[in-house]
Formats: structure tokens, sequence, C-alpha cells
């Protein structure tokens, strides 16, 4: 999921990505033309590494029900041909839920444009968030999508080495590291102080 996020930012193209859970999904579209969307990755305060490695087996998001993935599936087909039918294609903006009794606008001629649809199979429901992308995203940022350009191969070859490079490139690791600052910072705090 990685790569192709990458590869995508790369080329400021539409990239549809589907992530299945054993009873879940999120159908998103990722950021692109300028439209300030974020990827899967920019929620993520860590470099994404083997999901397979050392978890279970509903853990590994390989097992998930029957129906999930044709439904999650054709979501992602709607959602691109929908977007394909607007003029701004791919960098259209992200629409919020409305109620089904709703009038849509004109230029939506296929129905809403989501930025993500995540599923709920158990509930049959489904809600439309919004993520925004994240300046220190290990896999649309400027730094890694530079770093990208610039090695190709070589910086892809490194990743998959060592997926720390992308928390250090991007700066999530310096976040990372503020913030465990900050919060040694509070419980270093003199008894006097109050709770």
């Amino acid at each position: 999921r990685w790569l192709p996020t990458v590869l995508a930012a790369a080329e400021d193209v539409l990239l549809i990505n589907v992530a299945l859970g054993l009873d879940t999904f999120v159908v998103q579209r990722h950021g692109c033309r300028g439209n300030g969307l974020g990827c899967y990755f920019c929620s993520d305060v860590a470099a994404p590494g083997d999901s397979t490695r050392d978890r279970t087996l509903d853990q590994q998001c390989t097992v998930s029900r029957p129906g999930l993935a044709p439904a999650a599936g054709a979501l992602a087909v709607e959602l691109l041909v929908a977007l394909r039918h607007h003029r701004l294609r791919g960098g259209a903006p992200a629409d919020d839920a409305v109620r089904v009794s709703e009038r849509l606008p004109a230029d939506r001629p296929l129905g809403l444009l989501p930025h993500a649809v995540r599923g709920f199979l158990t509930h049959y429901a489904t809600v439309l968030p919004t993520t925004r992308a994240f300046d220190r995203c290990t896999a649309c940022s400027a730094p890694v999508v530079a770093a990208f350009r610039e090695r190709g191969a070589a910086f892809v070859r490194d990743v998959a080495a060592d997926p720390a490079v992308l928390e250090r490139l991007s700066g999530l690791a310096a976040l990372k590291e503020s913030v465990d600052d900050a919060a040694a910072d509070d419980w270093a705090g003199g008894e006097d102080d109050d709770f």
C-alpha cells in the first residue's frame, strides 16, 4: 500500500485505496492536484511495516467476511466513476455526509464525492470521514516524495530495509520525540503541582 501511495503522490494522480478488516473496510481517495486531502498513511504516527509478521491471523488483515471485498470494491468503482464526472476529477473537494432527502449540488450528477467511506458490516453502516494531508506523512509528505523522485528504486530498497528511514525523513521521528519530551516534562513537575 505504501509504494502505490508514493507513486501517486509523485505523479500527482488519483489513487483510490481499499483496505479490508475482518468486518470493516475503508475506501479512500488520496489527495491530488492540491485539494489538501490526506492519503491512507496521513493519520498514522508510525512508519508502515510488515503487517503479517508476529500477528495472529485476524490481525493480519488477511481474513474478512465473504461480502466485504465485493461491497468495498463496488464503492471504490462508484467513487472513481463519480470523480471522473466532476470537472476537477481527482482534485475535487471532499463532500461531507448529507441527509438522503437533501438535494445534491448540480456538479455532482452521480452523487457525493467523499474523501473516504468507512464501512462497518456488523452494523450495516458507513461514515464519510475526511482526513487532511499531514505534512509529516510517511508516504505523501514533500520530503518523502522528493526522496523518491531523486533516488527511485534505491530509496524504496532503503525503506524496505529500515522503515524508520521514513520517520526520520518525514520529520515524524522528531515530532514523536518532542511529544515524548513534553510528556516527560509534565511528569517531572514538583510536588507542588495541583492535580
